[in-house]
């Protein structure tokens, strides 16, 4: 079987959710799902100890919006002239599904690596404040949406927060910048690199 790995959460989610209903066929992993089975198969094996407490903030594009793409054939109706319903009903997508245990496995097979979990996470993490062209429509709101993640994840006592999104680790690190916080903003693929 052929497969797309991205390492964008952008990307992933046009290719998983997007794309689909234009007749795209081929399989889609991120690049976390790929790392994890990697080490699972013992392909890749963590030897190097990472002494780190850190934090996991769930990109939007890879978990919310994450999950994988239902087709569906049916019939939109309105009722009474307002109401639209759907005939089936549509599939529904809440965020639950998404691509939370791949990313949390990595950082825990790290040897010497803590992870520590902020309180909003998985379906219900707070937005890093760069999806969605925000940051290039709002730049004073995206960075106070980082700013407010980033003291998240400070009141965990993590010395780094860690993702897997190119976009919120960009809006991250800035957020740190700015108020010249010390904590560290990692790609989960660059903790990797220093276990192997």
């Amino acid at each position: 079987m052929k497969m797309v790995v991205t390492s964008c959460a952008d990307c992933y989610h046009a290719f998983k959710r997007l794309y689909p209903s234009l007749g795209f066929k081929l399989k889609v992993v991120h690049t976390v799902e790929f790392i994890n089975r990697l080490i699972r198969e013992g392909k890749i094996k963590l030897t190097k100890a990472v002494p780190l407490k850190v934090t996991y903030h769930d990109p939007c594009h890879l978990g919310r919006q994450g999950e994988p793409y239902v087709p569906w054939n049916g019939v939109e109706k309105k009722i009474r002239g307002q109401l639209v319903v759907h005939e089936p009903r549509k599939p529904r997508y809440n965020g639950a599904n998404g691509v939370y245990v791949p990313p949390r496995e990595v950082l825990k097979s790290i040897p010497g690596l803590e992870l520590v979990e902020m309180e909003r996470i998985r379906e219900f993490a707070w937005c890093c404040g760069a999806g969605g062209g925000v940051r290039e429509a709002y730049p004073e709101f995206s960075s106070w949406v980082a700013k407010e993640r980033i003291e998240e994840a400070k009141s965990t006592g993590a010395q780094a927060i860690v993702t897997a999104c190119p976009w919120c680790e960009r809006s991250l690190i800035d957020a740190v910048s700015i108020d010249g916080q010390k904590m560290k903003v990692y790609d989960i693929v660059e903790l990797v690199q220093q276990a192997i």
